[in-house]
């Protein structure tokens, strides 16, 4: 039996039946100790992840020395599988959890060579999900993380970004290119103080005029690179901007604004709406959406919105 401090939590929908993981996988009893679930050399059948739903058991935990191992096997789980419904729902789940794994390793080290590497590996994984049939938004939104955190909205954003990419028609290829976009929007904010992006009250002047400068500041930082496409820098430069040209940085509107950063506007919002804010908490995605349809065809594309409503009615529980 093992400390509480030595084990982290894994979720039990990133578990693949019939999949050896190569890990020892423990459990907390009644008694709130964490025991030995299941040995590395055993698979997880069918029956035994259906007995630890049927009893409301989301995590298990495995030791802290075997986290990298543990990464490795969701890049496996989300990069792979077949169409079973089972298998799908998995490779949502891993795809979430290597993309905030790797979205924030690589914020943190502040390189943007190395930033655009990883995010273009994240974009093929997302896109080939998202694209494979029976993916459902549902599985999606039921594993996403929702804090404040610059890596976990940009991840969020990335993944409604596909949704929505892939629902107006674009392929897969296009849809992984959007992905990457999404990814790198908000890049700019690395370099704004933390204590003005965590402000738990309202920005004043000064601090709002620092915000809005980090789709240009993003910009500048990518905008030499030959491995980024026009809509992917326009994701990151026009995010912000509105069909009636009220937006920033510079006021565009209308077919000025490139499609991809048109999507990216849609979601992002509803992204920032529906997560934790120092200032605020969630608001349920319904009511986000009623905000947005409100601003269709003056700061958004109509038949993005429309897209929009469609994905989140079959994906929303609130």
């Amino acid at each position: 039996m093992l400390s509480a401090d030595s084990l982290i939590p894994i979720s039990v929908a990133t578990l693949v039946p019939s999949t050896t993981m190569g890990l020892d996988l423990f459990q907390r009893d009644d008694a709130d100790r964490c025991v030995l679930y299941r040995g590395a050399e055993y698979p997880l059948q069918p029956d035994d992840l259906q007995r630890l739903r049927d009893k409301g058991i989301h995590q298990l935990f495995i030791t802290r020395d075997s986290r990298s191992q543990y990464q490795e096997y969701l890049r496996e789980i989300a990069a792979g599988g077949d169409g079973d419904p089972d298998q799908i729902q998995a490779r949502t789940c891993a795809m979430n959890e290597v993309v905030l794994d790797v979205l924030e390793n690589s914020f943190a080290a502040g390189d943007t060579n190395e930033t655009v590497s990883v995010v273009q590996q994240l974009g093929d994984i997302t896109a080939q999900v998202v694209s494979t049939d029976g993916f459902k938004a549902s599985d999606l939104f039921a594993v996403l993380h929702h804090d404040y955190a610059t890596f976990t909205h940009s991840a969020n954003v990335a993944f409604y970004a596909a949704m929505l990419g892939s629902k107006l028609g674009y392929g897969e290829e296009a849809v992984s290119q959007i992905v990457v976009g999404g990814l790198l929007h908000d890049l700019g904010k690395l370099d704004i103080a933390e204590k003005i992006l965590c402000k738990p009250g309202r920005l004043d002047e000064d601090e709002f005029r620092t915000i809005k400068q980090h789709p240009t500041v993003g910009f500048r930082k990518l905008a030499r690179r030959g491995d980024l496409s026009e809509g992917q820098l326009m994701m990151v430069y026009q995010h912000h901007e509105r069909n009636d040209g009220r937006g920033y940085p510079v006021g565009v509107m209308g077919k000025e604004i490139h499609p991809w950063a048109k999507i990216c506007a849609v979601v992002d919002v509803f992204e920032a709406l529906t997560s934790q804010r120092p200032y605020r908490t969630p608001m349920p995605r319904t009511k986000a959406f009623e905000l947005i349809e409100r601003d269709s065809g003056t700061a958004f594309e109509e038949e993005m919105v429309r897209c929009w409503k469609a994905i989140i009615s079959h994906g929303s529980d609130s």
